[in-house]
């Protein structure tokens, strides 16, 4: 029988929510879910770059959260079920038949609400042309607000590694997005 908790979730941190989760309480589980369904769900359509695909990884990613919640190692929860979302990602682009062009969605929505359409759809453009390790990183960064440090542990690569791939996605960025912004008038 699940358990259920007393204290106020909104209380509690992600490690303990977790921790109660570990412990059977599917409300802590819940909880957590409420807290990382958009994120997770924007971060898996930002990797795959088609709704399909992240609809699944979103699906897997926390169906695996539960089923390995037992092997969980103590450290930062964000972190952890990060790795796992991430690698769930990496396997459905490694395992994708096709190629689905990306559309228009609530995971282009960057934080500070781009209202010149044309240019955010030119930003989608470029954004996908980006290799994918220099897109992840940038989007976990820019969009999702993770530190240097947290990109590393998610993507268990160092801090270096991180800054040098921000700084050459925003370095192409820039040469893509050149001409719209100048040529253009934009």
């Amino acid at each position: 029988m699940a358990k259920k908790s007393t204290i106020r979730s909104s209380e509690l941190s992600d490690d303990d929510l977790f921790c109660l989760t570990q412990n059977g309480d599917t409300e802590a589980f819940n909880a957590l879910f409420r807290r990382y369904e958009r994120k997770v769900y924007l971060y898996c359509m930002r990797v795959l770059l088609d709704e399909d695909l992240a609809h699944d990884a979103f699906q897997e990613a926390f169906m695996r959260l539960y089923e390995h919640r037992r092997s969980y190692d103590g450290r930062n929860f964000m972190v952890w079920f990060f790795t796992i979302v991430r690698n769930v990602c990496l396997n459905m682009r490694r395992n994708k038949k096709v190629t689905v062009p990306f559309e228009t969605s609530i995971a282009n929505e960057a934080p500070a609400k781009i209202t010149d359409v044309v240019l955010n759809e030119h930003i989608v453009v470029a954004l996908n042309q980006l290799p994918i390790d220099h897109r992840e990183a940038l989007v976990l960064y820019e969009y999702d607000g993770y530190s240097y440090q947290e990109i590393a542990d998610i993507t268990g690569v160092s801090i270096a590694t991180v800054k040098i791939r921000i700084f050459r996605a925003r370095k192409l960025l820039r040469t893509l997005l050149y001409p719209v912004v100048y040529d253009n008038g934009v």
